[in-house]
């Protein structure tokens, strides 16, 4: 006869086994990322907050105390003055302030002048741009090389007399290439030197996919602008930030009250600003030991994958994950970011697989999930010259802080299965 508490603990067992094994696994964090336990704290502590902070009564004086205590906290993890911290509805919002904030003006009073950026740069950055022209802004489009990077040297001779914007991105969010930001500013102090024209010369960076992989410090970066977006580094969507270095002269993007300094009017939201202090600062901290340990899950990933799936083609940088030196600090890597692998399985239509590993508790991507036209081939592929086939099969895998080798060992077969499946079938 069965013992009956045998068969309870069987039972028990068997439901927890069950559990496990339907976990779903998140894999598209350059789109987007889970609010941290840390992040989720802050906002309840902060949430009792109503007031707006313009006013003098004693609501409203704490609303404001805890706004500029987040631009404070903001300001310390990037190295910045409080006052060069300009909080925005997101990145998207961030990168149009920078773009508008430092042309407008000037093709008003000038008709023609020149922005330097790269062809893979996010839509939230080509498409102000692209809108610009129509009032007499020309655009120099960088070339990149096969891993999506762009070279210092290209910068300085792409720049004119009429230039008075640069914009490169510090991270890919689909190849996970990362831009040498600093050798960059370096060039472009060098053409402020030498250059006769009298126009101002900004170096900008959208920086929303770097906090929780690698260090950033404004004053050692040598930009005048950079663009953050919570909703990448653990926090809510709706906050962003734009850090504009003292003396970057912008015109304002929306007009009315005159907050953040007269260049984002609007009442500000001490919540978000809060909850995205809170997750900046923590991406900050640790960063190099975060991005050597999931670097090394990603690498185990791409090795499982080209296993299991011999044909598979690497898009974008190689994988050179991350050292920790013994008594040593991490060392980032210079070519992709830690947690990015962009992938494309021959036979294997990208948008079939993304569908199919959904089912099977995997969610990845194929492309910038800012972009609508997902019929289109990806720019990003095609500027590095991956061939139609191989961006029409890509799909983004996107690691959170807390992935495992596990993960990777089950992302790997799910990927085997739907490619065994589904292989050469028309979408």
């Amino acid at each position: 006869m069965l013992d009956v508490k045998v068969l309870r603990c069987s039972i028990y067992l068997n439901c927890l086994f069950m559990k496990f094994w339907k976990k779903r696994i998140y894999a598209d964090a350059a789109a987007a990322t889970p609010l941290s336990r840390s992040v989720q704290k802050e906002m309840h502590r902060l949430e009792k907050l109503f007031a707006n902070p313009g006013g003098l009564h004693r609501e409203a004086v704490a609303a404001k105390k805890e706004l500029e205590s987040a631009r404070m906290r903001a300001a310390h993890a990037v190295g910045a003055h409080a006052d060069e911290i300009i909080f925005t509805s997101g990145g998207t919002e961030a990168n149009n302030l920078a773009i508008f904030g430092a042309l407008r003006q000037g093709l008003h009073e000038h008709g023609e002048l020149n922005a330097v950026t790269a062809p893979i740069e996010h839509p939230s950055v080509l498409e102000p741009l692209k809108a610009l022209e129509r009032d007499g802004l020309y655009i120099t489009y960088l070339p990149v090389d096969k891993e999506g990077k762009v070279n210092p040297k290209d910068v300085r001779e792409a720049v004119n007399d009429e230039t008075v914007f640069v914009s490169v991105q510090m991270v890919n969010s689909e190849i996970g290439t990362i831009q040498p930001v600093r050798d960059i500013a370096k060039e472009i102090r060098h053409v402020r030197k030498t250059r006769v024209a009298k126009l101002p010369l900004y170096f900008h960076t959208d920086a929303s996919q770097a906090p929780l992989w690698l260090p950033l410090n404004v004053e050692k970066l040598g930009i005048d602008l950079m663009t953050l977006d919570a909703q990448k580094m653990m926090g809510p969507k709706g906050s962003g930030l734009l850090y504009v270095r003292r003396g970057t002269e912008l015109e304002p993007l929306l007009f009315g009250g005159g907050q953040e300094r007269g260049l984002r009017s609007g009442t500000e939201n001490a919540v978000l600003a809060g909850a995205l202090a809170e997750a900046l600062a923590n991406a900050q901290e640790g960063v190099d030991e975060r991005a050597a340990q999931v670097a090394e899950v990603r690498d185990y990933l791409w090795s499982e994958i080209q296993t299991l799936l011999p044909g598979a083609v690497l898009n974008g940088p190689a994988c050179q994950g991350l050292a920790l030196p013994r008594g040593g600090k991490a060392r980032p890597s210079d070519a992709r970011v830690a947690n990015n692998l962009n992938i494309s399985v021959p036979g294997l239509d990208g948008q079939m697989a993304t569908v199919a590993l959904d089912a099977k508790g995997v969610a990845v991507s194929t492309r910038s999930a800012c972009s609508t036209a997902d019929e289109e081939p990806s720019p990003v592929l095609q500027a590095i010259g991956a061939g139609e086939q191989a961006t029409r099969e890509a799909v983004r895998i996107t690691l959170l802080p807390d992935a495992r080798l596990r993960d990777a060992r089950a992302i790997a077969i799910a990927l085997k299965k739907v490619a065994d499946r589904y292989r050469n079938v028309v979408h």
